[in-house]
């Protein structure tokens, strides 16, 4: 949705998310905002407010009476009608009957049985960079690695993994290209595809244990069983997030080490805290730049008034290079500590698949520092909002 009718014509033009200032520099741009005008009015797509410091965007995330998931939560909004997008678009106390389903599937025995096969996962798909004279890295290994991990977690099999690869990768050149209308065709495709998915576990379930449509079903949430637009919808979620959001935080990890030879060598060499480092890249290399709030009730906020009706967006990558938490925030730390970045979010919205997340982190340093010496190649691309990250990165062995 748009502001609602009125509204747009009160919120300021203070930046533009897509803007030449935002596409050449944007952490200079979000500098500026956190600067001079930390909540940022955008009359782009009808009109909505950023907030762009860290205090007002752990404000916002916690205050869900406030700031609610339930009418939008991205700008600009999906025209279409399609599946609900589950639990992101509900609030507390609705949204725990699909996070306790969810959470099951993310616990630390889950996770340690699924390192192995995405450890060989990893190995197959590095043979493949090293047998090829400039390889690309996200096509060559983060969108494979990332659709095969998501398909080892919930349980899906090849032709299910290799559906959901060319969908992401048609829905990702969409939207990356601003071909809107054929990112919502792609959308409503990747909804059959989480339709159909139900539909076969519904025939024929499998083990609950590893498969997450059938332990969803199998699961006995509070207010009775899932409804199959219930299941589809929390399928529909995890298609998207589990592949598109972490494919561009791990090219952005090879993208800062292919700069950085010496950190590249210290790595190779062991003396590196790997958990630290890819804390910090979360920090730099926020993938999810912002979602979207609707406020329910008119609200100040760093002396600006936000109207009834109005979307807000909490940019979590303007948060993470906040000066009153992170000292030095524009300087890359890898040891940095503390560090309360809000990569995966804060309250009752935090992302579920953090622990994946990290996993895949970790891994793929141990492929990068596996490889000869790479630098960056010619073609680089960088997402646009509301993402952030490389999405293309060439790389070429020294």
């Amino acid at each position: 949705m748009a502001a609602e009718p009125g509204v747009q014509s009160m919120i300021p033009q203070d930046w533009d998310p897509v803007g030449p200032a935002a596409l050449t520099d944007l952490q200079g741009e979000l500098a500026r905002l956190r600067e001079t005008c930390p909540v940022a009015g955008s009359q782009n797509w009808g009109g909505f407010y950023t907030l762009t410091t860290y205090d007002d965007v752990v404000t916002a995330s916690k205050d869900w009476h406030t700031f609610t998931a339930t009418v939008q939560t991205v700008i600009p909004a999906s025209p279409r009608k399609g599946l609900p997008r589950l639990p992101l678009q509900k609030d507390p106390p609705e949204s725990d009957r699909y996070r306790k389903g969810l959470n099951r599937f993310f616990k630390e025995n889950r996770i340690r049985a699924i390192e192995a096969p995405m450890r060989a996962l990893a190995a197959r798909l590095a043979e493949g960079l090293r047998a090829v004279a400039l390889p690309e890295f996200g096509e060559g290994f983060a969108a494979p690695f990332t659709v095969g991990s998501l398909c080892i977690l919930a349980g899906m099999d090849l032709a299910e993994a290799e559906e959901l690869g060319r969908l992401g990768h048609d829905y990702v050149a969409a939207v990356q290209g601003g071909d809107m209308p054929r990112a919502g065709e792609i959308s409503r495709a990747i909804d059959g595809f989480a339709v159909a998915l139900v539909q076969d576990r519904q025939a024929s379930p499998r083990d609950p244990e590893t498969d997450i449509v059938s332990g969803l079903m199998a699961f006995d949430p509070e207010g009775g069983p899932y409804s199959f637009e219930e299941l589809a919808g929390m399928v529909r979620l995890m298609l998207i997030g589990g592949h598109v959001v972490p494919r561009n935080f791990l090219c952005s990890m090879a993208w800062h080490l292919a700069g950085d030879p010496d950190l590249q060598a210290r790595l190779r060499a062991g003396s590196v805290d790997r958990r630290a480092l890819i804390e910090e890249m979360l920090r730099c290399y926020s993938p999810n730049q912002a979602l979207v709030r609707v406020a329910t009730r008119e609200t100040r906020m760093q002396g600006v008034t936000i109207p009834q009706g109005c979307p807000v967006a909490l940019n979590f990558l303007s948060a993470n290079r906040d000066a009153s938490v992170f000292p030095e925030p524009m300087r890359f730390v890898e040891d940095r500590s503390p560090n309360r970045h809000l990569a995966f979010g804060i309250g009752p919205h935090v992302c579920l698949g953090q622990s994946v997340a990290k996993l895949q982190a970790r891994i793929t340093l141990d492929v990068l520092a596996d490889l000869p010496p790479f630098q960056r190649g010619e073609t680089i691309r960088w997402a646009r909002w509301t993402e952030h990250g490389v999405t293309h990165l060439e790389l070429r062995f020294a």
